[in-house]
């Protein structure tokens, strides 16, 4: 992906596409299109709004210039910018097909995929051809990550597919919001490589919160994700720790409460009782 600025993804772009409950401060008298199936209109206040730059007026194009600069590079962007042939009643036509997605278990979700910081995620979950599908709709899309606006492109683009997904996609996507907050608590990873593995990390460690260790609880999964990615894989085994998980699996959210509570120095000494676990076991 091939970063730019935001003049020039702006200079380019000819639509913006946004989630709702990003931009509910927003002036209301923008020329907004619901992004909405006609089977989920009663839900549209939870779907995407298109717009195309060239209905704006100065203050209205103002306006969203002044909303769309990141602050700062962890600030992941209100909107997306689109650039595409068809008009913005077509787009958002066409766009409303992706906003929901069935599952590997026939189950169907919604798809929040004006979410910058869940479309960022879609790029390493998707596979192509259903990303092909999302993305069909538009010759070129913009990211905001970083305090850069990432072009994404295709070296070739697959057929479309849009069926079920297949399981892992399936467990990532449900995920997203989880993998977002354990990125939230780590160091900001160093390009969007870094923040694809990174990601793909928490995720791993999500699913063994979920599948192996037995915790409920979101906050419990994202703590004990966030202990798997810092620690390493030793850390469920240490006496202290160990002793939250079994509480948790009775009492849920009792992980994340009591490793939340421990002092710097507890902390220090079961991080050194890890590192020396780990020293004797490279030197047997």
């Amino acid at each position: 992906m091939q970063s730019q600025t935001f003049s020039e993804a702006w200079d380019a772009s000819t639509h913006l596409l946004a989630d709702r409950f990003l931009i509910r401060d927003w002036d209301a008298d923008l020329p907004w299109h619901e992004v909405v199936p006609d089977a989920l209109s009663r839900e549209a206040h939870l779907l995407p709004v298109v717009l195309e730059l060239a209905q704006l007026d100065d203050v209205q194009r103002a306006f969203l210039q002044t909303h769309l600069v990141m602050a700062d590079t962890r600030d992941p962007g209100p909107a997306m910018l689109l650039s595409s042939d068809l008009g913005v009643t077509a787009l958002a036509r066409e766009l409303s097909r992706h906003v929901v997605v069935t599952l590997a278990d026939a189950s169907r979700a919604m798809l929040r995929m004006a979410d910058p910081q869940v479309f960022v995620q879609l790029l390493w979950i998707l596979p192509l051809p259903y990303l092909a599908s999302l993305c069909h709709a538009a010759r070129r899309w913009w990211i905001p990550f970083s305090g850069q606006w990432h072009e994404l492109g295709f070296h070739e683009r697959p057929a479309p597919q849009w069926e079920a997904l297949p399981e892992d996609p399936s467990i990532a996507l449900s995920n997203v919001g989880l993998i977002n907050q354990v990125l939230r608590t780590l160091p900001e990873p160093d390009g969007l490589k870094a923040f694809w593995r990174t990601s793909q990390h928490c995720n791993q460690w999500l699913r063994t919160a979920q599948a192996e260790a037995g915790l409920a609880a979101a906050d419990d999964c994202v703590a004990y994700a966030r202990h798997g990615v810092v620690l390493g894989k030793l850390f469920s085994s240490h006496p202290v720790l160990a002793s939250c998980l079994q509480g948790a699996r009775e009492t849920p959210g009792l992980y994340a409460q009591r490793t939340a509570s421990m002092s710097d120095r507890e902390w220090d000494r079961v991080i050194a009782d890890i590192e020396e676990i780990k020293r004797k076991q490279e030197a047997a």
